[in-house]
């Protein structure tokens, strides 16, 4: 799953990136697999909300000596349709190889979260060699003709860089279903 290639109707990043970042409005987004859908169209997005990954997880952890542990995460947000369809495939990527189904990545609109907070978790990904996400970001930079975020020390960036110059939000609120709606073409 080395490339991701987003469909034409999700994309969006170059009309939202500028000088400032990724551009913000009442909407927001949030890529997950089509097998999550149903259930995130009645019951809303909830943090940690894929509970048949996380139970798979808890069991290999388990099943290898390691101490299981209750994790409590957020609802991952995103201001473009594109960033999120990234994090859907990741998402449907391993769904389909924990669970062997032919789930697809889906983008959900989510209009007006009481807060988006900038994800400085993202910090991790700064720091991975060669991570996926990060080459993608650099390269829709490139394409627009902005400079990249100076990553030297990326425990040193400010905590809304994460949000603005990486789109990488997050909301601790479960975000009620009426809130919610499926982009499609």
């Amino acid at each position: 799953m080395s490339e991701i290639t987003t469909p034409d109707y999700l994309k969006d990043a170059e009309q939202l990136l500028s000088e400032n970042g990724f551009a913000t409005s009442d909407d927001w987004y949030h890529g997950t697999a089509s097998g999550l859908v149903d259930t995130i169209l009645k019951d809303g997005l909830k943090g940690g909300g894929d509970t048949e990954t996380a139970q798979r997880e808890q069991g290999t952890l388990g099943t290898i000596g390691n101490r299981q542990f209750e994790t409590s995460e957020p609802v991952f947000l995103t201001q473009s349709k594109e960033l999120a369809y990234f994090w859907a495939a990741r998402k449907a990527h391993m769904r389909n190889l924990y669970f062997r189904k032919e789930e697809t990545p889906v983008v959900l609109k989510v209009t007006a979260p009481e807060k988006v907070t900038p994800d400085v978790g993202g910090t991790a990904i700064l720091l991975e060699p060669s991570n996926t996400y990060i080459m993608m970001l650099k390269e829709l930079y490139e394409k627009k003709g902005i400079a990249w975020v100076d990553e030297s020390n990326p425990l040193k960036l400010p905590r809304e860089t994460y949000l603005n110059m990486l789109g990488l939000g997050y909301s601790y609120n479960d975000i009620p279903a009426d809130k919610i709606s499926l982009v499609s073409e």
